[in-house]
């Protein structure tokens, strides 16, 4: 078994099988994007940036993209395609676990608990 990816396409999609690939992870990451405004948090919205990041190298370097612009260098190409479709289903599947997570149990830090606990024994409660 080699570890050497040949220049054939690894992916053999069609165009409309692309353009639908393409439709939905841009739905989807739109989705993420709405849904992590009113829901999310810091980590949640980490994970929607990186999903984001890695969304356009995923769906733009199909196989035309590969032939006319990289036919000497198709080999990185392929696998660094790859690479970015197998980041964004596991930023989908980390964001889906953080949000549901976050949705059912937030964390509740009291005003008084957390400034106690980032400021440690030199903490003075404020009088009013």
């Amino acid at each position: 078994m080699s570890l050497v990816i040949t220049p054939k396409p690894l992916l053999r999609l069609t165009f409309k099988a692309e353009k639908r690939f393409r439709i939905s992870a841009m739905l989807l990451c739109i989705f993420m994007i709405v849904v992590d405004h009113y829901f999310g948090n810091v980590f949640t919205t980490t994970a929607v940036l990186m999903y984001s990041f890695f969304l356009f190298p995923a769906i733009y370097l199909n196989r035309y993209v590969q032939v006319t612009y990289f036919y000497y260098v198709q080999q990185p190409i392929i696998a660094f395609r790859l690479m970015c479709i197998v980041i964004i289903a596991a930023m989908t599947l980390v964001w889906s676990v953080a949000i549901v997570d976050y949705i059912l149990d937030p964390p509740v830090f009291p005003k008084e608990e957390r400034l106690k606990e980032l400021m440690g024994e030199s903490y003075q409660p404020v009088k009013n």
